[in-house]
């Protein structure tokens, strides 16, 4: 019996002496292991796990004194720590890392070790120093270098174009300076995009495309009108717009308006006629027929007045017919407030006149009609209808010249226009329905003597490829 005890007391000493050898074996690795940070830590962003103090601040002042690569959108800059007097510390670092780490050599840090616990490996920023104000007059100093304002879009009358307008930058100086100081302070990512407030560039605008048609007709020697509506925004533009025109043939849409007014059924087979030819080949005896028939009653003279008190009471005041078309007796004349201007003159016809602007309004009336709304149908809406108002633009698309407003436009554009033309004096005015947007464009062509064809027929198309061009800028 007590030599069974003998041999349990041997057996507990040897296990005892196993045991705190392995313990010391456990201590010397342990104190070794705190020569060098623990796996996964990580200064200013280094992973410095593995080395020792010495070597990450080594590490560490190498990193953090490399360039910061700066980008200002497509621009790029370089910070040469320096330049801002920074200042890596490498005694405050060493701190920074050591009071991190101060449980790691404490008796928990060794049970910690021997149980195999996991050591938390902090993230740790360096200790360094920059100058602010330094760093805010570099980003200063770029953007007034860098930033620029928006700018609009130019016309080009030599292309009948516009160069689209540029956005404009600005830099958030302050938001981009945190950004540069977190680059400064990061010894992996020494890169910082700066925070650049982007203005989109501005919209073309009526004032560009007017200042495109002025440019155009300012050469023209004699008097040019035009008037441009946006039937999007209802925004436009005039030149001239309200100096008094002969009236001529584009007054025969005021004709056909009235007609369909005046009629309170859908015209027949012969006033079908009438309207198309009126419309289509510009015929005066059709449109003559439609004036003292339909409109008049039978007398054309209370025809034509009818149509003027229409185009007073629609507010087109300087629009009327004072006799039928080829009419040698003027009843009376016609006094408007567009040919009561002594500044401008295009001599025109006593029997029939209007302005630009009179016949682009009008358009736009058509054309909202069409949509089931505008003028027309408020100040006549039981006389007429959304379809009469479509069919009167059906027929007017069917007017194909193959000159003037339409040599302007690409081939497949859908064009509602009436021309007019007399010896001093061609016109031409439609609704053009294009991919960007629809618009009405009239214009007028006066000179004291014979108008050359060969002269009013390209300015007007040079007119119409610059308004559409505004309406479809090129991507």
């Amino acid at each position: 019996m007590r030599q069974r005890s003998k041999l349990i007391v041997w057996i507990l000493v040897i296990v005892a002496g196993v045991l705190l050898a392995l313990l010391g074996w456990q201590f010397i690795r342990y104190r070794a292991s705190l020569r060098f940070l623990p796996e996964g830590m990580t200064v200013a962003g280094m992973d410095i796990g593995g080395k020792s103090i010495d070597q990450a601040l080594t590490d560490l002042e190498v990193a953090l004194a490399q360039e910061v690569v700066i980008t200002y959108q497509d621009e790029t800059l370089y910070l040469t720590p320096t330049n801002v007097t920074f200042q890596f510390d490498p005694d405050g670092t060493r701190t920074v890392i050591e009071d991190a780490l101060a449980e790691r050599g404490t008796l928990d840090g060794f049970i910690g070790y021997v149980m195999g616990n996991s050591i938390e490996t902090p993230t740790l920023q360096p200790a360094a120093t920059y100058s602010n104000e330094m760093l805010t007059s570099f980003l200063t100093l770029a953007a007034q270098q860098y930033d620029r304002p928006s700018e609009s879009a130019v016309p080009l009358p030599e292309v009948l174009s516009f160069r689209a307008g540029l956005p404009g930058y600005q830099m958030d100086v302050e938001a981009s300076r945190q950004r540069v100081a977190a680059a400064l302070l990061s010894a992996v990512d020494r890169h910082a995009e700066l925070v650049v407030v982007v203005e989109d560039a501005p919209a073309l605008e009526m004032a560009q495309l007017e200042a495109m048609l002025t440019t155009l007709v300012d050469n023209f020697y004699g008097v040019a009108a035009v008037f441009v509506k946006d039937l999007q925004t209802g925004d436009e533009l005039g030149i001239n717009a309200e100096v008094a025109f002969s009236g001529m043939s584009v007054l025969k849409i005021a004709v056909a308006l009235e007609t369909y007014r005046s009629l309170d059924v859908a015209p027949n087979l012969t006033q079908t006629q009438l309207l198309t030819w009126t419309i289509t080949e510009s015929e005066n005896h059709t449109a003559n027929a439609l004036i003292a028939d339909v409109v008049g009653n039978g007398d054309p003279f209370q025809g034509v007045e009818t149509l003027t008190a229409s185009m007073t009471r629609l507010g087109l005041l300087n629009t009327f017919m004072a006799a039928p078309y080829d009419e040698e007796t003027l009843p009376y004349a016609i006094v408007t407030p567009a040919n009561s201007r002594t500044d401008v003159s295009t001599e025109p016809d006593p029997y029939m006149q209007t302005t630009a602007q009179d016949v682009g309004l009008l358009l736009e009336m058509l054309y909202q009609c069409a949509e089931g709304g505008g003028t027309l149908r408020l100040i006549y809406p039981d006389s007429v209808t959304p379809q009469e108002c479509q069919a009167m633009l059906g027929m007017m698309r069917q007017n194909r010249i193959d000159s003037m407003i339409e040599v302007g436009l690409p081939p497949d554009t859908l064009l509602a226009h009436k021309q007019g033309l007399i010896s001093t004096t061609h016109a031409d005015a439609g609704i053009a329905f294009t991919p960007q947007g629809d618009f009405v464009l009239v214009i007028f062509l006066y000179t004291p003597t014979w108008l050359d064809w060969e002269i009013s027929n390209p300015l007007i198309g040079d007119v119409a490829t610059a308004t559409y061009n505004y309406f479809n800028p090129a991507e």
